[in-house]
């Protein structure tokens, strides 16, 4: 994938975000995976000295998967109906195994994409049929942009060329990584810090 030539400032307010409002969200969490863990921590030690970028805690690593709506928008009780709707389709989806190796320069972040990235599309069709089947398919927000088939390593704070990003990217050497996932999160995220955070709802299998 080849690296951005220009950053710009990470947007963290998004159309109808501000703080103190959150949303559902489903999400692959990936703090507990340790070879990520080590791939993420080798790339930030090196970027720990470049200017106009905020590393983005081990803790909040993920993949954004499909968010669901805000959460002043959508009734609580029909989350145990979206959640009812999502867990047979997702007994049809294996448990993900997804590779990072290196890092890119995307518009708004230094990110690691996960591959292969059909499998997060697979993922994401089944909980777009299951939120349309609950909420309807004029309340499923739009698809995520590219980013969101990525980890991000750090946002951008500010505009810019990206040579002196790429350079650390590219004169740092890692290891690849592989992650195991068993499960989808869905979670209420909020952006009210430079990273996205939230408090988990539940899990759903993968596979079964």
């Amino acid at each position: 994938m080849p690296h951005a030539d220009q950053v710009r400032n990470h947007a963290r307010w998004r159309p109808g975000w501000h703080a103190g409002r959150t949303s559902y969200a489903w999400v692959l969490p990936l703090a507990e995976q340790p070879g990520l863990r080590k791939l993420v921590n080798d790339y930030q030690y090196a970027l720990r000295d470049l200017p106009g970028f905020d590393l983005v805690p081990l803790e909040w690593m993920h993949i954004l998967v499909q968010e669901v709506g805000f959460t002043d928008e959508i009734d609580e009780s029909r989350i145990q109906s979206l959640l009812d709707a999502t867990r047979p389709r997702l007994t049809e989806v294996l448990p993900l195994t997804l590779a990072f190796h290196h890092a890119v320069v995307l518009p708004e972040s230094l990110a690691l994409p996960a591959e292969p990235q059909s499998s997060v599309l697979e993922l994401r069709s089944a909980v777009r049929e299951a939120t349309a089947e609950v909420l309807g398919e004029d309340a499923v927000p739009a698809e995520p942009e590219d980013i969101d088939k990525h980890v991000s390593l750090a946002h951008s704070t500010t505009d810019g060329p990206a040579i002196f990003a790429i350079a650390t990217l590219s004169a740092t050497q890692v290891e690849s990584a592989t992650a195991k996932i068993p499960a989808l999160s869905l979670v209420k995220l909020n952006r009210d810090h430079s990273s996205t955070e939230w408090e988990t709802i539940a899990e759903v299998p993968l596979g079964g």
